[in-house]
């Protein structure tokens, strides 16, 4: 019996290291003094250089691989770094690594716009405290959210969603905006709201650049109404 346990135990610890080792992404540089910038991008600024057939390992992504490498393609190391993706040949395939980060917006020149602190990965500085006050089931119309500012963005997106996934836009030039009762969905519970800094110079959202992934700010419960579904935007419109 107690052989039994003992080699029911050594399965388990096998299968634990196993599942450990697989969650880890490694990587191999394949080609001499490859670039490491501090950001997902060629404008960001350069830290170093690693050398030809160095390992690193890989804790997320930038970019998606449709046809070809166009160098929008980028790995982060565990050590925050980041390196073009076409200069490493990985463990899994580029894909199916977690995405957390984006690339830099761009004018109609091809240029990052100014304003922007390339001396550290730009969504590493968004950061800060959000906040939300009001309670639609106190009899408040609005209900205020607050969220930190990104030096270089030009306009917030708040999504707010409802329990059945509907999303609901409010949208600010400022590090504040009013979700309003009166455009929300007429379903009762708890909504949850999320927001993300983009760059634009256009009036038109499909022309709209997404800075950061969208982060959460907070929740609020929400009464049953009789209002209808006021504008809206689909669920895949927004990146995570």
């Amino acid at each position: 019996m107690r052989t039994s346990v003992f080699a029911l135990l050594f399965v388990l610890f096998i299968s634990v290291s196993q599942a450990q080792e697989i969650d880890t992404i490694y990587g191999i540089v394949t080609v001499n003094n490859s670039i490491v910038r501090v950001g997902p991008d060629f404008a960001y600024d350069l830290i170093g250089s690693l050398p030809l057939n160095a390992s690193i390992v890989i804790t997320g992504r930038s970019g998606d691989f449709i046809s070809r490498w166009d160098g929008r393609q980028w790995l982060q190391l565990d050590s925050g770094a980041w390196i073009y993706a076409r200069l490493v040949r990985t463990s899994t395939s580029f894909n199916s690594i977690p995405p957390v980060g984006r690339l830099l917006p761009r004018d109609r020149n091809g240029r990052v716009p100014e304003g922007f602190d390339l001396s550290s990965e730009v969504c590493s500085q968004w950061a800060g405290e959000f906040t939300q006050s009001g309670d639609f089931f106190a009899g408040d119309e609005v209900i205020t959210v607050t969220y930190p500012t990104l030096q270089g963005a030009s306009i917030y997106s708040v999504i707010v969603i409802a329990p059945d996934g509907f999303r609901t836009p409010f949208d600010s030039e400022t590090g504040a905006v009013e979700i309003r009762l009166d455009r929300l969905p007429n379903q009762a519970g708890t909504y949850t709201w999320r927001v993300a800094p983009y760059w634009t110079v256009s009036e038109s959202r499909f022309r709209w650049q997404q800075i950061c992934l969208l982060q959460t700010g907070g929740a609020f419960e929400k009464p049953e109404t009789a209002f209808d579904r006021a504008g809206s935007i689909h669920e895949d419109d927004e990146d995570d």
